[in-house]
């Protein structure tokens, strides 16, 4: 037995070239995989988390807040980002990871520009 490569039905491919369920062309022969359709799919959706959309975005813009000058405002939005995504990943299973990273990133960005932020007053005050 074999399974389709778009729909995963199990097919006897001894019998037909087209998938039952599905009409896709499964080939002749023992040369159609055995592995389910998705098997490759559940790993990517970890790597890049495609379902959970302000995850992904929160955490590009936690990595880029790291840029002087524009780190306040991508922090900021990194932080927003992150807190939706995260609560999207109890929902869409994936992203939990990506929207941590983008808190994380945002929140240390965030406080190391205003520390600079304060300092630069200070140094100005006292001299």
């Amino acid at each position: 037995m074999a399974r389709c490569l778009h729909c995963g039905v199990e097919i006897d491919n001894t019998q037909t070239l087209y998938c039952p369920r599905c009409r896709a062309f499964v080939g002749s022969g023992t040369t159609t995989p055995t592995s389910p359709a998705r098997g490759s799919d559940d790993f990517l959706s970890h790597l890049i988390p495609a379902r959970n959309t302000p995850a992904l975005v929160g955490y590009y813009l936690g990595v880029f807040s790291l840029i002087p000058c524009l780190g306040v405002i991508l922090a900021l939005f990194a932080l927003g980002f992150g807190i939706t995504g995260l609560r999207k990943a109890h929902e869409a299973g994936v992203g939990r990871v990506h929207a941590i990273v983008a808190i994380a990133l945002g929140g240390l960005s965030l406080l190391a520009h205003l520390l600079c932020i304060a300092g630069g007053f200070v140094a100005l005050g006292s001299g």
